[in-house]
């Protein structure tokens, strides 16, 4: 492993991300190339991770680099092709699990990296935790006996079902997701015990979602391997995370908690029963008390940037990564082999075929051609505003064209309202160019994302740039961008907040999002004042609402469902504003002449506050969420607090804290929306019942199935 390995990888979604932290782990290892079939998103991993080249073709990639190692990270369907690709070149390569979607996909991988003399992995992270390491160690030595039974659970929100993209393979059929996230769970199953038979399947509370496709969120799985007893359940509804395995022996009871990173196991002592339960439950408090602490210490490390993996997760990947090299060069740990890695699709397939699950009557595609030329682009049509928006124009009688980065994930209602929905990103200048042809309106509502400043500026604020010079060419009659009242400082000092009132550089340099969102209106009035940008800004409030999360970050911080950070007391009168009232007032101005160059603030009178929120979000549920008071200090202070750590570590998202963006996250100021009532004679709601019904019952009722 001392010797240079010189490494591509061929996807660049999110998963890539761990890939290319564990491979800082790999003595040697440096990733000369990426390939997506994005060529944009290919372009952005290589930016974001130093990597010197990126394709869009792998066999251009294959033929240009001399790579040791390919990291295939594409979705399960696309598994087998790259990969097939990469070991006819003489490439040794490790798959994101699963090895492929199906048994006979497996079969020809392997049968190609014999075949090619090459090795050929799949990365099962969980196989690779400690906790399960343990775990391990002490079935197979006999530690805890005979095994009697095997329980696996996966309980975790799938938050694709409420929030898309439904463009995603795994929610095109309902047994998908056995290939996608149920193979973590089956190769547990065929690594503790082999030949799991007799199996029966229970999948239940099947949810109907967009573009007609079918979802089962609940399935029981039984078997058993030999006399031993398998039980595998998955649950993706929202609700206390659990991801464990389980076992029985006639010994003593191993039990691995993945989201705690913990191992622990129950034993008989010498003593006698009562003594014996006591000290069982002592060194297990214990146990599970010195693992939490090892486990914080370890994400505490990563980010002052003394240890190379953050968090269990990252690590049980890097942990797999590092094995696979450690190993590629002989025999291969039993853990990546193709033969394990089949035996848990087998046991996929074996599932989905007891199942019988019928396929969707009929799905939707995207991309469909409006009736009349379009004459109004929106970009960011897809979103929260962009949706209500959409509605709204083609009630007026436009002819709206929505650019999307996946037409078939978008939302059933815009095909519905017979929108042009054109595939594209709006990063990119030719998907712009081209979706502004014969546009007369122009809504830039997508927003940039980032974990750096640096990112916001090359992925939020250049290509809005772009986009407004690309929309002075084409000619357009007005652009009306959507910012955000984010970017006022709005604390105890703020006073009341027009569309005048001055920005606080030290708070924006705090705060990534809104200052991209001050960056981008500065760039844009400057194309108004110097080339002419007939400019419309938009500053909406809290935006609340029919299709919204009822667990809205302007109203609080979630770190989880059940527990809400306020900001202050929670006992200021928030800025809120209802969407379709949002859309209203964008679609009334294109009827009003001469506001280029203004802006308005969009907010109702300010009459619900924080915790009246809350309130009313637990009255409606029927749940009991954990309030936590955060003074303006006190979310400072915490903030200065990860700011040192990460500052030691030199992290890239190291920005040092403001104490008026903190400060001012509580909503003291009042907002003035005057400007916009009497330029464009737009009537928000303001009633507090008509609010608290469409603004929160609503969007309640949606999330919950009430």
């Amino acid at each position: 492993m001392s010797d240079r390995v010189s490494v591509g990888v061929v996807g660049a979604g999110y998963i890539s991300d761990y890939h290319l932290a564990a491979l800082r782990t790999v003595p040697g290892a440096e990733v000369r190339a990426v390939c997506d079939l994005k060529r944009s998103a290919a372009e952005r991993f290589a930016a974001a991770h130093g990597i010197p080249k990126a394709y869009a073709d792998l066999d251009e990639m294959l033929r240009a680099e001399r790579l040791d190692v390919v990291h295939v990270l594409t979705p399960p369907q696309a598994h087998v092709g790259p990969a097939k690709a990469c070991l006819d070149a003489g490439v040794d390569v490790l798959l994101e699990k699963p090895f492929a979607h199906t048994v006979e996909g497996c079969q020809a991988l392997a049968a190609a990296a014999e075949a090619s003399g090459r090795q050929v992995g799949t990365s099962h992270n969980f196989l690779f935790a400690e906790p399960y390491e343990r775990l391990v160690e002490d079935v197979r030595s006999g530690r805890l006996g005979r095994l009697d039974q095997v329980d696996i659970v996966w309980n975790k929100e799938l938050g694709q079902i409420k929030g898309g993209p439904f463009g995603a393979w795994m929610l095109q059929h309902p047994s998908n997701i056995l290939f996608e996230v149920a193979p973590h769970s089956f190769a547990h199953a065929v690594h503790l015990v082999e030949g799991v038979t007799d199996v029966s399947v229970d999948a239940r509370d099947e949810v109907e979602l967009p573009r007609g496709l079918r979802f089962r969120r609940r399935w029981e799985i039984r078997g058993w391997a030999g006399t031993v007893s398998v039980r595998i359940r998955f649950s993706f509804i929202e609700g206390f995370p659990e991801h464990y395995v389980h076992v029985r022996g006639s010994n003593g009871v191993g039990h691995v908690d993945f989201e705690a990173n913990t191992y622990t196991r129950r034993e008989h002592t010498p003593f006698l029963l009562d003594i014996d339960r006591f000290a069982n439950v002592a060194d297990e408090a214990g146990a599970s008390v010195a693992q939490a602490g090892s486990t914080l210490a370890n994400v505490v490390l990563a980010k002052a940037g003394l240890v190379k993996t953050d968090g269990p997760f990252a690590t049980g990947i890097a942990r797999a990564v590092r094995r696979f090299y450690e190993t590629r060069q002989g025999t291969l740990d039993e853990r990546l082999a193709p033969s394990l890695s089949t035996a848990a699709i087998a046991l996929g397939e074996t599932v989905k075929k007891i199942a019988d699950l019928p396929a969707p009557p009929g799905v939707e595609r995207g991309g469909a051609a409006a009736a009349a030329a379009s004459d109004t682009l929106v970009v960011g049509g897809t979103g929260f505003i962009g949706r209500a928006l959409v509605r709204k124009l083609t009630e007026d009688g436009a002819k709206v064209r929505v650019l999307a980065r996946d037409p078939d994930g978008c939302p059933p209602e815009l095909r519905g309202q017979g929108v042009e929905v054109m595939g594209g990103d709006f990063t990119k200048a030719a998907d712009v160019a081209r979706a502004l042809e014969g546009v007369r309106d122009v809504y830039h509502l997508a927003r940039g994302y980032g974990n750096t400043w640096e990112e916001y500026e090359r992925w939020d604020v250049e290509p809005t740039r772009r986009f407004a010079e690309l929309a002075l060419e084409a000619g357009v009659r007005r652009f009306n961008y959507a910012s955000s009242i984010a970017i006022y400082y709005a604390g105890q000092r703020g006073g009341t907040i027009t569309e005048d009132t001055g920005l606080v550089d030290d708070m924006l340099r705090a705060n990534p999002y809104a200052r991209s969102k001050a960056e981008n209106e500065r760039v844009l009035i400057e194309l108004r004042e110097q080339r002419g940008l007939p400019l419309v800004i938009w500053r909406p409030g809290i935006v609340l609402g029919r299709g919204g999360n009822p667990y809205h970050w302007g109203v609080c911080a979630w770190p989880y469902h059940s527990v809400c950070r306020l900001y202050g007391d929670g006992n200021n009168p928030l800025p809120i504003v209802l969407v379709d009232d949002v859309a209203e007032a964008m679609v009334k101005a294109a009827h009003v002449e001469g506001i280029e160059g203004e802006s308005f603030n969009l907010t109702a009178d300010p009459c619900i506050t924080a915790n009246e929120y809350l309130d009313e979000l637990e009255r409606r549920a029927g749940v009991k969420i954990k309030r936590v008071e955060m003074p303006g200090w006190r979310a400072y202070l915490t903030a200065m607090a990860k700011y040192a750590v990460k500052a030691v570590g030199r992290h890239p998202t190291a920005v040092r804290p403001s104490y008026a963006d903190w400060e001012g996250r509580n909503f003291a100021s009042v907002f003035d929306a005057s400007k916009a009532e009497r330029v464009l004679d737009w009537s928000p709601v303001k009633d507090r019942a008509t609010l608290v019904r469409e603004g929160i019952h609503v969007p309640v009722e949606e999330h919950f199935e009430l």
